[in-house]
């Protein structure tokens, strides 16, 4: 039986251990109705995030943990510095690049869709550091997901951000439909078997 801790005791990786102490008293005095190896995950939850020092080893496994960075977003991020030359890409028009030297400024400054992304998507894992910043976290990462939909760090950042504010029915669905766009990625299927 695998089963993520805080979905078995009914609390958020967020929650104080006061609180997870109250959901812990209410349900184990339901617990009896369980079979012997449901009673016996359920006290090994317990005993494990009730801990401080166990809490912390558990809460650093790998698939809880937001991916930081995003290659895409960072080169798209990158500005041209004043007389580099821009590299020849395929589908622009020859008169765009003629024209390129000749725009204004302000014109060459406008913001792309990725440096914005870029900037919600830092935004969102600064906030996320603070419990009581994941729900602003996840707004940031759904800004990214409007702007750039397939981008798939903000993607597993969205659903580790639904996780972590137990919303958990919302965290499987997040990671099945990541794992339609990467089937290979083991953290998100670990994810998906702990939240079932």
């Amino acid at each position: 039986m695998m089963k993520d801790y805080y979905y078995e005791l009914g609390v958020t990786p967020i929650d104080e251990i006061g609180t997870i102490h109250k959901a812990y008293m209410a349900k184990s005095k339901t617990i009896y109705k369980k079979t012997g190896e449901e009673q016996k995950f359920f006290f090994e939850a317990w005993k494990v995030i009730s801990d401080e020092d166990k809490r912390k080893e558990y809460d650093a496994q790998p698939q809880f943990q937001l991916r930081k960075i995003s290659s895409r977003l960072t080169a798209a991020g990158a500005k041209k510095k004043n007389g580099e030359r821009v590299p020849f890409r395929w589908g622009v028009p020859l008169m765009e690049i003629l024209m390129m030297p000749f725009k204004k400024e302000e014109e060459s400054n406008k913001v792309t869709p990725e440096e914005t992304a870029n900037i919600h998507f830092t935004q969102g894992v600064l906030l996320a550091a603070d419990p009581n910043g994941c729900e602003k976290a996840k707004l940031e990462f759904k800004a990214v997901l409007d702007l750039i939909p397939d981008l798939k760090e903000a993607q597993y950042n969205y659903a580790i951000m639904c996780y972590r504010l137990g919303q958990y029915q919302e965290a499987y669905e997040c990671f099945g439909e990541y794992l339609k766009n990467d089937s290979k990625d083991l953290m998100a299927r670990k994810m998906t078997e702990l939240l079932k």
